[in-house]
């Protein structure tokens, strides 16, 4: 088929996938529809977004949203950890103004203003909700400023770091207790002052939503972040990276690895097929040739999932949804459609390979 024709016959099925979601949709992936061709005004939007907030699915997750704001409440697998639940939140496209009062609001600005810890978790807690209300249409300029001082870290670190691709260090001279000795160690000199210079998959999401609206330099700079990911050696670093130093002598796995899953041999095992469909929707957002190399692989590998009139019925394994599980491992892949039913298994499926472009 000539690229022309490829194209076309693309689009073809793009319109039918849109046309089969619009028809059988619930209010959720209704409203990532309206904010996918970017209707976020319409009388329509506006009441299905009402119906939406009604949900109750929505009242859980705004349940879980933690009150008392310090890092044990931020970071965690369980669902009353801030990046979980209102994580989840940001995937139903809910706005910040909608999940947070303004009392609560003002205690996780006070949270991401107080600069004080300055270990590798404390920075990371700060950005992350920094990054998690922005997505969510907050426009304090502090998290703002926190969001772009990271790409310009990241930046800095990819564009002129001699240690790019030479990030981990030999473990002598370092306490490393004997169950964690199986892992590499990341270069201390790499996470000094709180600021880790490697991309995690948190930069990933926030990019991701965040592209569009940010000033063309720092989408230029995003680019270049995402060219050092996309590059195969870093692809061949270990999955979640390895061991930081963190407080006087305490050891912590660090994990969140900005990887692809399938790309490589070492990233095709089983573990890695629960986060692939989250993944395939971040990564969706650049273009890149490595990574448009990866999502033809993706597409020949979801076509065993492929039905009639280009729509999909992915298996379980590839929509999780797991209690207390990590939102950013993609654990939680529900959009609220009825998966007992056949249709909403269809809905989801489809509507994730529609949003990835497969």
């Amino acid at each position: 088929m000539a690229p022309s024709d490829t194209h076309i016959h693309n689009e073809i099925e793009r319109e039918q996938q849109l046309a089969f979601l619009k028809r059988n949709c619930g209010v959720t992936i209704r409203n990532l529809l309206f904010k996918l061709e970017g209707d976020e005004t319409s009388a329509e939007f506006e009441e299905n977004y009402a119906n939406l907030l009604a949900l109750p699915e929505i009242s859980y997750w705004k349940s879980k949203i933690p009150k008392t704001v310090d890092m044990a409440t931020i970071l965690g697998s369980s669902d009353a950890c801030f990046e979980n639940c209102f994580g989840k939140l940001l995937s139903f496209g809910v706005k910040s103004k909608d999940i947070l009062s303004t009392e609560l609001r003002m205690r996780y600005l006070d949270f991401v203003r107080d600069s004080g810890d300055t270990e590798v978790y404390g920075a990371l807690a700060r950005y992350i909700v920094a990054g998690y209300l922005l997505i969510g249409g907050d426009e304090d300029e502090t998290i703002c400023q926190i969001v772009l001082d990271r790409i310009d870290t990241l930046h800095d670190f990819v564009a002129n770091s001699p240690l790019k691709f030479d990030i981990y260090v030999e473990p002598e001279g370092f306490s490393i207790p004997k169950s964690y000795r199986s892992k590499r160690l990341v270069n201390p000199a790499l996470y000094e002052n709180g600021a880790f210079d490697l991309p995690l998959v948190h930069d990933i999401f926030i990019f991701a939503h965040l592209f569009g609206k940010l000033p063309k330099a720092y989408q230029a700079k995003i680019n270049l972040i995402v060219d050092y990911i996309a590059d195969p050696k870093y692809q061949d670093f270990d999955y979640g990276y390895g061991l930081v130093k963190y407080g006087q002598n305490k050891f912590h796995f660090m994990g969140w690895s900005a990887h692809m899953p399938l790309f490589n041999e070492a990233l095709s095992v089983d573990y890695f097929k629960k986060g692939l469909v989250f993944r395939m929707l971040l990564f969706a957002a650049f273009d890149h040739p490595n990574i448009r190399a990866w999502q033809d692989k993706l597409r020949d590998y979801f076509a065993a999932f492929r039905l009639e009139d280009s729509l999909y019925s992915f298996v379980n394994e590839l929509l999780p949804e797991v209690k207390n599980s990590y939102f950013l491992n993609g654990r939680h892949t529900s959009l609220n459609e009825n998966r007992r039913r056949k249709t909403g298994k269809i809905v989801e499926s489809t509507f994730y390979a529609y949003w990835a472009g497969l």
